[in-house]
C-alpha cells in the first residue's frame, strides 16, 4: 500500500512539474526589435516608414517612427529580420539594415540606422571585356551586360573604370557623375 501511495505521489508531482514547465514556455514573451533612426547630423528622424521583413518575398510589417526616431516591433518570431527605413529620398541603405542574427525569445534587441539622402546608380558593362569599376565606397568587377545597383549619397562622385585584366597602375578612365535626390543615374562602361 505504501508503494502505491508513493507511486501516486511521484506521478502527481511529475505531472505538476510538466504542466508548470510547459506554462513557462508558453508565457515566455516573443522577441522584440527596437530601432532608432538618426540623420547624418545625429537628429532623430520622425515620421519615417520602416518596413521589417524576413526576405525579399516577405511583405513584412510596416510602422512609422515616433518623434524620437524610434520604432518598436513586438511579438516577432526568433528569426533573422531586415529593415528598410525611408522618408522622402532619405533611407538607411548605407547603414545598418539587419542585426545579422536571429532574434531571441524574451529579449528586446536594438538596431540603429543613419538615414541619408540617396539616389540610385546603375552601372552596366557593354564591353566583351570584364571591367573593374570603383569609387571611394565600392570596387566591383562587371561582366558583359551585368548591372550593378548602388545607392550613393546625393552629390558628385568620381568613378574610375578599367579593363579587369589590366594590371598597370593608373590605367583606365575617370568620370564624374552627379547623383540627385531620388534620381536614377545610369552609367555604361566603357565610357
Amino acid at each position: 500500500m505504501n508503494t502505491r501511495i508513493t507511486g501516486l505521489i511521484l506521478l502527481t508531482l511529475t505531472g505538476l512539474l510538466i504542466v508548470k514547465c510547459s506554462k513557462k514556455e508558453q508565457l515566455s514573451p516573443k522577441p522584440a526589435l527596437f530601432i532608432t533612426l538618426k540623420d547624418s547630423a545625429k537628429n532623430s528622424v520622425a515620421g519615417a516608414t520602416v518596413r521589417l521583413y524576413k526576405n525579399v518575398k516577405d511583405s513584412g510589417i510596416t510602422q512609422m517612427s515616433d518623434s524620437n526616431g524610434v520604432v518598436i516591433f513586438e511579438n516577432l518570431e526568433p528569426e533573422l529580420y531586415y529593415w528598410l527605413a525611408t522618408k522622402g529620398c532619405a533611407n538607411n541603405r548605407g547603414s545598418q539594415t539587419t542585426l545579422k542574427r536571429p532574434l531571441i525569445h524574451g529579449v528586446v534587441l536594438y538596431g540603429y540606422s543613419v538615414m541619408s539622402e540617396t539616389g540610385i546608380l546603375k552601372i552596366t558593362n557593354k564591353s566583351a571585356e570584364r571591367y573593374k569599376v570603383s569609387d571611394t565606397l565600392f570596387t566591383i568587377t562587371l561582366s558583359r551586360d551585368t548591372p550593378y545597383i548602388a545607392y550613393p549619397q546625393v552629390g558628385t562622385h568620381l568613378i574610375h573604370s578599367k579593363i579587369a585584366s589590366d594590371t598597370s597602375t593608373g590605367a583606365g578612365k575617370d568620370t564624374l557623375i552627379k547623383v540627385g535626390c531620388g534620381d536614377t543615374t545610369n552609367l555604361i562602361v566603357p565610357y
